[in-house]
């Protein structure tokens, strides 16, 4: 009978040695957050994107709060789904009727802009450089004629992601324009400046 009491003290001791140990692992979890990676940048995002012209002298950013926008964040790429065009067909047809029409004709703009990215020093943004591809738009003028609309557009400093806000900023520059294979004069080079926070 002693022996048997001895060996249920045994059992019983060392449940409680388990039981600690199971602690002391899991308060060492949590004194020891994860790193930070570039991986912290993916995900879904949604804000505005701001389209200034280059040396047209209006200050477009204080007095229009930009179109939204959505984009999702991959290992080397920025999604868009639904890329807005709006101002840029606007830049090339003033009529704003027609405009209306050529948006409803064309609908959603898929466009993707890849990019490398690195931690900065302090761990605490991931920073993105960027390498735009032309933005192609085929526009159905009718039934049987198309019309291709070609926007180069490059690079402007390194977009940056703030792992505590999820903020994320980046802009790029649509330098011009080709419309079925001829340049459009009157465009006027613009900055596509993009405002987000990441969704989920």
């Amino acid at each position: 009978m002693e022996n048997k009491f001895r060996l249920n003290r045994l059992f019983v001791s060392l449940m409680i040695l388990g039981c600690s140990f199971g602690f002391v692992s899991c308060s060492d979890d949590d004194d020891n957050p994860a790193e930070p990676t570039t991986q912290d940048a993916w995900g879904a995002f949604k804000g505005t994107m701001l389209v200034v012209p280059i040396n047209s002298g209006v200050n477009r950013t204080a007095e229009q709060a930009g179109t939204a926008i959505e984009a999702t964040v991959k290992n080397d790429t920025v999604y868009f789904d639904d890329f807005a065009i709006k101002d840029l067909i606007a830049s090339l047809v003033p009529e704003e009727e027609q405009v209306e029409a050529i948006l409803k004709a064309i609908g959603p703009v898929k466009y993707k802009i890849g990019y490398k990215a690195a931690l900065n020093a302090a761990k605490d943004s991931v920073y993105m450089t960027y390498d735009p591809k032309p933005l192609e738009i085929t526009v159905p003028m009718s039934e049987e004629v198309t019309l291709d609309v070609k926007v180069d557009v490059t690079a402007l400093a390194k977009g940056s992601y703030k792992l505590s806000s999820k903020n994320f900023k980046f802009g790029v520059k649509a330098e011009s324009v080709t419309v079925g294979g001829q340049p459009f004069p009157a465009f006027m080079p613009s900055t596509f400046n993009f405002v987000m926070k990441k969704d989920k």
